[in-house]
């Protein structure tokens, strides 16, 4: 990747544990954007960074503000 270029990727929520983080992945996919999960690289190993596409991340983040995330 190119310096100052901007990733593919970008993390809009943060969820607690596996469970969390199939059940927002799905809501998000349902509605039509395009989601992917990494293991956070946090101390707690818990943590899954849910990530939008750059294009639709903000769109993405107040859609699960709207569904209560």
């Amino acid at each position: 990747m190119k310096p100052g270029r901007a990733g593919l990727w970008r993390v809009i929520y943060i969820a607690r544990g596996e469970k969390q983080a199939q059940q927002i992945e799905d809501l998000l996919r349902q509605a039509g954007f395009m989601a992917d999960r990494k293991a956070s690289a946090s101390d707690s190993g818990e943590d899954i960074e849910i990530r939008a596409l750059d294009s639709e991340a903000e769109e993405a983040r107040l859609y699960l503000l709207e569904q209560g995330f």
